[in-house]
């Protein structure tokens, strides 16, 4: 019990689906049997939403601060104002500063350890445009002045993360650079060995251009692919590719690697979802902090009629507390090293990667 983590979940969008789904999970029992689980939001809403669906025999525990949390229940802390007008199925600048207000108090409690980790619930995407950003990875990524943060989607089939997200089309080309592949394929390798704790990571590379085979076709992949994927490796990254998306996909071949590199958000987001959306939420690589999000939109459509799924909050809810464990495993294993053996006199890592490259190209042509 006394080692269970205080997970934070944004309220998101309070015209939204998002207080349904965050009633639907913590009605679960077994929630509070392996976290404790603390609401940024309004009780006064959840009330009212815990009335429009007709839902029995759930209750929040109001809190002021996490260190109050009683562990058996789900908590909320009131962290907006009580007359938030609730306008459902519309995003509305009142929604928008609502699901921003708790997203701020929150990760302020998260930077103090006053929480462990951070799940959002759906919020619209004008909340973040407020904020000069185009996505929650962005607007992480000013919050904590680094260019390195990457949303990172996870399932259990796939984990992908990419060199450009919600860019126009036209601006893609110019923003794939060697310089921008190479900083991405360095974020998800070591992403990978630190908080997934998978000890040599093989990373999928897509192209750029449509039919591109072996990175033999198009401008960007001779060019600029290539060469970011060769000064990877010389980096100790196992990177493979490019590959032409249409068939790195329909032949599934993402089985055989650790993760995918897409060069467009457009160019994965699509196959993502279709292969295995049920179990799969988002992560943000690269921050101090740990922070997830369901991939569910705020469904303004279908608010107030019961049939959202909280699957994809479970999941990211899951998925923070993964990444934790796995970060705090590789604190012990720094401290208390394994020793290192030379297993050949003449081999080191580069010979050992090249040997592995190979390795997996064969499994792909067989």
């Amino acid at each position: 019990m006394e080692n269970r983590l205080n997970v934070g979940i944004t309220h998101g969008d309070v015209n939204g689906i998002s207080y349904e789904l965050i009633i639907k999970l913590l009605a679960e029992n077994r929630i509070c049997e392996l976290c404790v689980p603390i609401l940024y939001g309004s009780p006064k809403v959840a009330a009212y939403y815990r009335k429009v669906l007709n839902v029995e025999n759930f209750n929040l525990n109001t809190i002021r601060e996490p260190r109050e949390a009683n562990g058996k229940r789900s908590n909320i802390i009131n962290c907006v104002d009580d007359n938030v007008k609730v306008d459902l199925g519309k995003e509305t600048p009142d929604s928008d500063q609502a699901s921003m207000i708790a997203l701020k108090y929150a990760l302020d409690q998260l930077e103090r350890n006053e929480i462990d980790v951070l799940t959002l619930a759906p919020q619209g995407p004008e909340s973040f445009l407020k904020e000069e950003a185009n996505s929650l990875a962005e607007y992480l990524s000013k919050r904590y002045n680094t260019s390195e943060a990457m949303s990172l989607f996870v399932s259990e089939k796939m984990k992908m993360g990419f060199v450009t997200e919600y860019s126009k089309l036209r601006d893609v080309p110019h923003q794939i650079t060697r310089k921008n592949i190479l900083k991405k394929l360095m974020l998800l390798d070591d992403t990978l060995r630190i908080d997934f704790t998978i000890s040599k990571p093989k990373i999928a590379v897509l192209g750029l251009n449509p039919q591109v085979n072996c990175g033999q076709n198009g401008d960007e992949e001779v060019n600029i692919i290539v060469p970011a994927i060769e000064q990877a490796r010389q980096e100790g990254i196992m990177a493979i590719g490019p590959f032409s998306a249409d068939r790195f996909f329909s032949e599934k071949m993402y089985e055989k690697f650790d993760a995918v590199l897409a060069m467009y958000y457009d160019q994965g987001v699509a196959a993502f979802k279709a292969i295995d959306e049920e179990s799969a939420a988002c992560y943000v690589a690269g921050l101090p902090v740990i922070c997830s999000t369901s991939l569910t939109e705020p469904g303004y459509d279908i608010v107030g009629q019961n049939i959202g799924d909280e699957q994809g909050m479970r999941n990211a809810l899951y998925l923070a507390m993964d990444v934790f464990v796995h970060r705090e495993q590789n604190i012990e294993l720094q401290k208390n090293p394994l020793p290192h053996y030379d297993i050949a006199s003449n081999s080191n890592e580069s010979d050992l990667n090249v040997e592995q490259i190979e390795g997996v190209r064969v499994e792909l042509d067989d």
